[in-house]
């Protein structure tokens, strides 16, 4: 009971700094790259969360699960990607939204991976969380993008989990499984050497 009369005493004396702090995590929600909500941002702001931005160091996770999750996706061309078809090559899923300053500084490092490694051993998927309204095939055209481009769906949640913060990068082997996941801006090497290395441990 003390407790809860605490919280509200704090809430009750520091509101407006409560209310700057939470104008300031719009900002940087939508301009540096978080999809959370403002609150959500404004808490890992005040404790220092840098990865609430999207430009924190690069969170990366090594998976090698079992199992290869059954997905499916259908790029702006109506035509349609699935975990059968994506089988035989790596997979690299870019999760990403045109109001997403850190995702459009990744972009030139997808355009150069695309030209340096042939379709049949890479396939390199942006997968879009702008919302279903908002046409993205001009942002496309206008930053000469080489891969293709789908938007998020439930197949993708189901197979990837819900993406908290982009851009968000997962890496899937050539028989579907995933074997990196990368939080914030990795780097052009860095994706490369994980290509290759799964390209040389093809049998």
């Amino acid at each position: 009971e003390r407790f809860r009369f605490s919280i509200m005493d704090f809430i009750k004396r520091h509101w407006s700094t409560l209310i700057l702090i939470s104008a300031i995590a719009v900002y940087l929600g939508v301009s540096m790259g978080s999809d959370q909500c403002p609150l959500c941002v404004a808490s890992n702001f005040v404790f220092g969360t840098e990865e609430a931005t999207g430009r924190s160091t690069d969170k990366t996770s090594v998976i090698g699960e079992d199992e290869a999750p059954t997905w499916q996706v259908q790029t702006l061309q109506g035509n349609e990607i699935n975990s059968s078809t994506s089988k035989g090559k790596v997979s690299v899923l870019v999760y990403w939204a045109t109001w997403c300053a850190p995702c459009i500084e990744e972009i030139p490092t997808l355009i150069s991976l695309r030209n340096e490694f042939p379709n049949s051993e890479l396939e390199i998927i942006g997968v879009s969380l702008d919302e279903a309204s908002k046409g993205i095939e001009k942002f496309v055209k206008a930053h000469k993008v080489n891969y293709t481009i789908a938007r998020n769906n439930q197949s993708l949640d189901a197979a990837f989990g819900p993406i908290r913060y982009i851009p968000t990068i997962v890496i899937l082997d050539q028989d579907g499984k995933v074997q990196q996941r990368h939080t914030g801006l990795v780097g052009h090497d860095v994706i490369r050497g994980q290509i290759e290395s799964l390209l040389a441990n093809e049998t």
